[in-house]
Formats: C-alpha cells, structure tokens, sequence
C-alpha cells in the first residue's frame, strides 16, 4: 500500500516535523489538535520549516506547493479517507489508549495506524482497537524534520505487512529506518540513558565538573556531553524515563538520586533557566556555560541518600574521569539488546548515529577494542561499581568462545540458548 492520505493527532514541535516530513514526499496531511490555536500554532511552525528550506534554495513556488498539502483540524471526522494515522500527543498511555480506541472507529479499515511514542507498549496500545495487525510503533527523533533515524516498532499482532508499509514509507520520507523488536525503552533511549545515568554518579562521586564530563564526552565522538543534552531535554522528562527504565529492567538502571533532588528544586535545565547549567536568554554568543550555584548542594543531599550503598562509592583507584566510564554501559546495553533479539547488530551503531548523533560506532569500537577487551573492562567497573556494570552474559559467552567482534558471526541470528 502506498501512503497518499495522512493525519498526525498531536500539533506541537514533533507532530508539526511529522507533518512537514510527510508533506516534502507529495503527501496530503492533516494535522490535529485539540484546540484551534494549537493547530495555527502548529502550523506557523511548518510555514517557518518551508521558509526556511527557501532560504537554503527551494523555489518558492515548491514550497508553496508542499505548505498546501497540509491542513489543520480540531476534528476526527476528517480521518474518513486517510491511509495512515501517526499519533504524537501527550507520553501518558491512558491518553494514547483513547486516541487509539477513536482511530479504530472512525478510520476506514485499511488504515495503519501508528505510534510516535519514546517508551510506551506498542502491544497495550493496538489491544485497544479491533484492528492489532495494523498498529505499528514509528518513534521519531526531534527535531523530525532534520533527525534521520525512525524506530520501526512491530506489536505482538503487528503484520508483516504494516512493517514493510511504515519501513517504506520512512525511505520515501528520506529518513533511516531501523526495525526494533517491542521493549522498554526501544533501542535507542535504553542505550542511551545508561550513559546518562552514568555520568550523575561521575558527578556524585566528584571525579570531574559537568563542564570536564561533557567536554571529554565529546572528545570521544559524541556531539553532546550528557549534562548539556539532561538541561536541554528537560531533566523532570529525563527523571521520567530513568525511573520507567529502572522499574522495568531493574539494578542495571538503578537511578542516581540527583535528578530527583533537581527536580523538586525546579531546577529542570533550560525551560526553568537552570539545570546542571544556568541558561540566560541574554547571554553572549559563545558565551562560556555557568554552572549552577546550587547544583553542589543538590549532590550533597543525593551523596546523603546514597552514603550507605556500594553501588556509588568510587574504588579508590579512579585517577579522575575516564570517558569509557560513562561509554561501556552504552555498550553493555547494546550486547543486551542482541542478547534479547531486539535489533540486528548492524543496526545498532545507524541507529545512534542517527538518531544521537554519535560519531563512534559503539559495536564498531568493539570491534576496535576486541571483546575481551571490553569483557575485561566491564568486569572492573562492576567489581568497583557493583550492578550498573554487570557484563551482559553473551558478551561472556563469545569471548569464551574466543570471537573477537560481532562481525565475526557472519551476520546470522544470535543464538540465545
């Protein structure tokens, strides 16, 4: 089935890139909020994305063109006559749970419809229609209409069909698709928030500022250190998914008292003016970042909470930050991941670099490094920092079968028994 009628339910900046993304492939979109400003507002923003893309050379007339292909509506009784739904609104599963019940009635039966949700079952969500096959997880990376990379996420009903419909539709949109079996997290912001998490503890035990993590972070490939990328996500969205990636995988997620302790100061990054740094509108170009006066006390009080557990007493031999501290749990995740089945090793590293932006591949790097490499150093940290670095057991596995890189395995299916 190809794609020629879409609605996006949720107008603000994801839904509003969903939107533009679909309109550059030719295709009619309606865009659907609640209330009628949001949809201007919404669509204000697309006309900024067209004026922009004129800017850089698209012929007015083009642009135009594509602007006329999109059209706002507070209503579902536009969705009559659409082949695919993709829904961006609120990350709360009772509110996508009604959305989804609405879709199934009033959308004609050929329809897809999709998810653009971070962390939510892809399953749960498709049980509340009558139509499970053609629910399809598609998660983008914001902004959508610059960011490559779209999750590909089947349900436990999903047909092959509606993936091999939602995997060439993301080819048409000129976006890098990866197809990522349902988990919590998906692939990349399980991946991702490791590190993450990892580096509140770095900053807890006082080996480094925020401005040395960051700066070594991205010494070493990344395009953000974790402290600019907690202020600019928001760090009351971060505390969120650290505390949902704790409850569903356990020990491995345990989360860093900190962001909690932010938190309840209103101290959420750059849309309260202050996080790890201090964010002033009317701060120079450039400008060196200012740490935030109060961030030393918030890690006493988290040191306090954490004073009598193992898992965040530095060894006593750390010599300062190392940027692998924060970089093998990415890793270690990774190996989980093809423990799991989730996703093809050959996917994992096109997947952070677009949708992270990562300039390192991590199974490229151990490639690099060789597994025992990595086995020898995940084993010391989990020796020094208890459970956040116990080795994936197939990372066990191969180098006691003396495999020294993923690529070795000929790119057949993992065996996990």
């Amino acid at each position: 089935m190809r794609v020629q009628r879409a609605a996006v339910i949720g107008a603000g900046a994801m839904g509003s890139g969903i939107a533009c993304v679909l309109s550059q492939c030719g295709i009619e979109v309606l865009l659907k909020d609640v209330e009628q400003a949001a949809v201007d507002r919404g669509l204000g923003n697309i006309k900024k994305m067209f004026d922009s893309r004129v800017k850089k050379g698209m012929a007015q007339t083009e642009a135009d063109k594509l602007f006329a292909l999109v059209q706002g509506t507070t209503s579902y009784e536009d969705f009559k006559n659409v082949d695919l739904v993709i829904e961006a609104a609120f990350e709360e599963i009772s509110v996508k749970l009604d959305i989804f019940k609405t879709l199934d009635e009033i959308c004609p039966p050929r329809a897809i419809l999709a998810t653009n949700t971070s962390a939510l079952s892809i399953s749960e969500i498709a049980a509340a229609t009558n139509r499970p096959e053609k629910v399809v997880g598609m998660h983008f990376f914001n902004p959508a209409q610059f960011m490559k990379l779209v999750e590909v996420i089947p349900g436990v009903k999903t047909s092959d069909e509606t993936v091999k419909v939602a995997l060439e539709l993301c080819r048409d949109m000129q976006k890098t698709p990866v197809k990522v079996e349902e988990c919590p997290g998906f692939l990349v912001n399980r991946v991702l928030f490791t590190y993450m998490n990892e580096a509140l503890y770095v900053l807890q035990e006082g080996l480094a500022t925020p401005e040395e993590i960051d700066a070594k972070v991205v010494e070493f490939g990344l395009p953000m250190g974790p402290f600019a990328l907690f202020d600019m996500t928001g760090i009351d969205v971060c505390a969120h998914v650290n505390k949902f990636l704790y409850s569903q995988y356990g020990p491995r997620f345990s989360p860093s008292p900190l962001l909690a302790k932010m938190v309840a100061a209103g101290a959420l990054g750059q849309k309260t003016g202050a996080g790890f740094y201090l964010h002033d509108k009317n701060a120079l170009k450039g400008e060196a970042k200012k740490i935030n006066p109060a961030l030393q006390e918030m890690i006493a009080q988290a040191n306090k909470e954490t004073a009598s557990t193992s898992e965040t007493k530095p060894s006593g031999k750390a010599k300062g930050f190392d940027a692998l501290r924060v970089i093998l749990p990415m890793l270690n995740e990774s190996i989980y991941c093809l423990q799991e089945q989730v996703v093809a090793a050959d996917d994992i590293d096109i997947a952070m670099q677009n949708g992270c932006g990562f300039k390192i591949g991590l199974i490229a790097m151990a490639k690099e490094k060789g597994l025992a490499w990595c086995l020898q150093e995940l084993t010391a940290y989990h020796q020094a920092h208890g459970e956040r670095f116990r080795p994936a057991w197939l990372l066990v596995k191969l180098v006691g079968a003396q495999v020294h890189d993923f690529s070795e395995l000929n790119k057949k299916p993992i065996a996990v028994g």
